[in-house]
C-alpha cells in the first residue's frame, strides 16, 4: 500500500482521533508504520503496545481480512472503548472499543467512510470533490485530482481557498513533489498567520500541522 495513504489515515486514525496519542513523535508513529507494513499480512496478525501513564497501555491489533470475494480490508482493533472512554485490559472486539478499516486496492487504501459508493459526487463541492477524487478507491480519479482543485481555487471565499490549498499540499505529498510541497507548505504557513484572527481557520489549522507531521513521516521513508 502506497505510504501516502498510510501516513495520512494512520497517523490521524490511531493517534489524533479520540485523543489516543497526540504526543507520539514521528520517529514513534514511523516505526510502528514500518511494522505494520513489513510484518501484517492474511496470514499475520500484528499486535502493538504504547506505553501509556497509569495501570492501562495502548492496545492495537492490526490485521488483513480476505473476503470471498477477494476484496482486502486493513482493520485496527484497539482497547479504547468509545463508550467508557478510557482503555480497557484488553482489545474487545465484540463491544464499543474503537476500530476502523480500510479497503485495499492495488497501492490503494481507503477508509470506509472516502468509499464512492459513500457519497454522491454530484452533490458535493467543487474542493469536498477534489478531496473524493484523492482519497477514494477509484484510480481512475486520480486524474481528475489537479483539474478539479484547479476548479475550486477559483472560489473567493477564505475557508474554502484555503482548504483547497490544503488540499493541493496533500496532492503533492501524494505527488512526491519536493519542490511544490515546500513551497505550499510556506504559502499556507503565510496564508494562516496573515488570516489567524479568523475563527473558523481553527479546524483548518489542525489539519495542516496533522499534514505537516505527515511530510515528515514520508521523509522518514516508512519502506
Amino acid at each position: 500500500m502506497d505510504d501516502f495513504y498510510m501516513t495520512h489515515y494512520l497517523y490521524i486514525d490511531l493517534f489524533l482521533r479520540e485523543n489516543l496519542c497526540p504526543t507520539a513523535s514521528p520517529e514513534d508513529v514511523s516505526t510502528i508504520l514500518k511494522a505494520i507494513k513489513t510484518y501484517v499480512s492474511v496470514d499475520t496478525p500484528l499486535e502493538i503496545k504504547i506505553e501509556k501513564p497509569g495501570d492501562r497501555n495502548y492496545l492495537i491489533k492490526m490485521a488483513i481480512l480476505k473476503k470471498d470475494d477477494g476484496t482486502e480490508l486493513l482493520i485496527a482493533f484497539t482497547n479504547w472503548s468509545t463508550k467508557e472512554r478510557k482503555f480497557e485490559k484488553e482489545i474487545k472486539m465484540e463491544n464499543d472499543s474503537y476500530t476502523r478499516w480500510y479497503f485495499l486496492n492495488d497501492n490503494k487504501m481507503t477508509y470506509r467512510k472516502d468509499m464512492s459508493s459513500e457519497s454522491d459526487y454530484t452533490a458535493l463541492s467543487t474542493s469536498d470533490l477534489a478531496n473524493a477524487y484523492l482519497f477514494d478507491e477509484r484510480t481512475e480519479n486520480d486524474k481528475q485530482i489537479q483539474s478539479t482543485i484547479n476548479q475550486a481555487l477559483k472560489e473567493t471565499d477564505l475557508i474554502d481557498n484555503i482548504t483547497t490549498q490544503l488540499i493541493q499540499l496533500k496532492y503533492h505529498i501524494f505527488k512526491r513533489d519536493t519542490n511544490s510541497i515546500k513551497k505550499q507548505v510556506d504559502y499556507l504557513d503565510t496564508l494562516i498567520e496573515t488570516n489567524k484572527a479568523d475563527i473558523n481557520l481553527k479546524g483548518i489549522e489542525m489539519a495542516f500541522r496533522a499534514t505537516k507531521f505527515q511530510i515528515e513521516l514520508m521523509n522518514a521513508n516508512i519502506n
